[in-house]
């Protein structure tokens, strides 16, 4: 009976609220809709170019129903889903960046800025690996713009560790791979990104959105559970994740790019998939906000510059990042301990605990820092603050 019990509460409390990889509480009362049947040859296709299982050849062709299904109007009133597709939840968003495709390729896409400058809200670590999976540099991708007679396909095999999710609290990182499509569809230039998660995923940490989530400011503690009460202990995982990412450039002389997403998720615990549409839905929108306001930014540094202060942080010693983090960890204590009003009720040894700053990787040092650059870049934070963390000239 206690048992039971248990298991009533915690469904409850994951279907209303929980969305393990993707985002915070969805609210939207948006009727939920089947996309066209004639949308499935296409989708498939583009996902079955990122199964290392099969070994096809790009048809153009295939996919042209759904290039052309995330340029018609009207879609905003509903949710849009494709579950038969892989048998699991799935939610379809899209919005516009009034930018071009060069511009979103050269900030996004460019081994030289770490992908996960413009994700601040849904990603920690990005990174690609070789077939040995051992790290590797992202491809170099922005010259193919210039020159597409005939369709590009790169694929590969990346390591992610998400961002907490708002409502649990749960973080994890998993593989996926990943396929990279640079194709000409009506004239336009259109980018495409593909993937499927390789394996399920590290069980699930605790984590604390600090503040809004707008902020970007998180804190992993590297501790496996949930940070809802009274549920620290459940052990989540992602199953499976699945998308497709498309940016259209729909008008290059304004500079407007129609971005699209397609995602498949199942997560939970015990076996069972906890995840629901509107759940994948507001995570799509939670990447979309923070990459469309960074892109969109009107003072944002030039791509030459991100790069300069990116390779900077790159070149920090162990020793450098580590006095690095006493320092970030006394400015979120200041944000967020100090009786300022931005923060959420948390625990009271959360920031007393040093544990979790000593027991960093480089590659979680690094990301702290990329995201704090990327607050001062579009001026969530001043130069002041950030000054001596981020060795500011």
């Amino acid at each position: 009976m206690i048992l039971c019990r248990i298991l009533v509460i915690i469904t409850g409390i994951w279907s209303i609220g929980l969305l393990l990889s993707t985002g915070s509480q969805a609210n939207e009362n948006l009727a939920e809709l089947e996309v066209p049947q004639a949308l499935s040859a296409g989708l498939h296709h583009f996902l079955d170019l990122t199964d290392p299982d099969k070994t096809i050849a790009f048809d153009p062709k295939k996919v042209a129903g759904v290039l052309d299904f995330i340029n018609q109007p009207g879609k905003d009133a509903a949710l849009y889903y494709a579950d038969s597709i892989l048998d699991a939840p799935s939610a379809y968003y899209e919005f516009d960046i009034h930018e071009n495709l060069k511009k979103i390729v050269s900030y996004s896409f460019n081994p030289d800025i770490p992908e996960i400058a413009t994700m601040p809200s849904s990603m920690r670590l990005l990174y690609w690996l070789d077939r040995r999976k051992h790290r590797q540099l992202a491809p170099r991708i922005s010259h193919y713009l210039d020159r597409l007679d005939s369709p590009v396909v790169v694929n590969g095999l990346l390591h992610m560790e998400i961002a907490p999710d708002t409502h649990s609290g749960a973080y994890y990182a998993y593989n996926m791979h990943q396929t990279v499509l640079i194709l000409k569809y009506r004239q336009r230039n259109v980018l495409v990104v593909a993937s499927k998660q390789e394996d399920v995923s590290t069980v699930g940490k605790k984590g604390y959105v600090l503040g809004a989530d707008d902020d970007w400011d998180y804190l992993y503690t590297g501790k496996p559970g949930l940070t809802l009460p009274a549920l620290g202990w459940v052990k989540s995982y992602m199953y499976g994740s699945n998308g497709i990412t498309i940016y259209d450039e729909v008008d290059p002389v304004a500079g407007r790019v129609r971005c699209a997403a397609f995602k498949w998720l199942q997560a939970g615990w015990s076996g069972i998939n906890m995840v629901r549409r509107k759940h994948i839905y507001s995570g799509l929108k939670r990447f979309a906000k923070p990459m469309k306001e960074i892109l969109e930014y009107h003072s944002l540094p030039t791509m030459e510059s991100m790069v300069c202060n990116f390779s900077r942080i790159r070149g920090f010693s162990e020793d450098t990042l580590r006095s690095k983090m006493q320092i970030y960890s006394g400015i979120l204590q200041n944000r967020y301990d100090g009786g300022n009003g931005h923060a959420k009720k948390l625990p009271a040894y959360l920031f007393k605990d040093n544990n979790h700053w000593a027991q960093m990787s480089r590659d979680e040092m690094e990301s702290a820092l990329v995201i704090e650059y990327m607050k001062y870049a579009v001026g969530k934070t001043r130069a002041d603050e950030v000054e001596e963390l981020l060795d500011l000239k």
